[in-house]
């Protein structure tokens, strides 16, 4: 039987991305805000790596259309980008 819950998700055809955004129902927690949700995307490209500080730092290309599917994008926005 499966803890994960999906929340939103797309399978990766033809080339395109895919991705899985779900909670573990198996946490035993009387407010859901205050746990995780996890994110796999299938299909990108993505480079990991591992912090001193702890934790990690993960990159991945992501299509602009995935992007505004996943909320990272608003659906108006093309290269309105600030320069780092």
């Amino acid at each position: 039987m499966s803890t994960k819950a999906t929340l939103k998700s797309r399978s990766q055809i033809a080339g395109s991305p895919g991705f899985h955004l779900y909670e573990e129902t198996a946490l035993d927690s009387s407010d859901s805000e205050d746990e995780p949700v996890y994110l796999q995307v299938d299909g990108v490209a993505a480079t990991v790596q591992t912090l001193k500080t702890g934790g990690a730092s993960v990159t991945m290309v992501l299509p602009r259309e995935l992007a505004r599917e996943l909320g990272l994008l608003p659906d108006d926005v093309n290269s309105n980008a600030v320069a780092d």
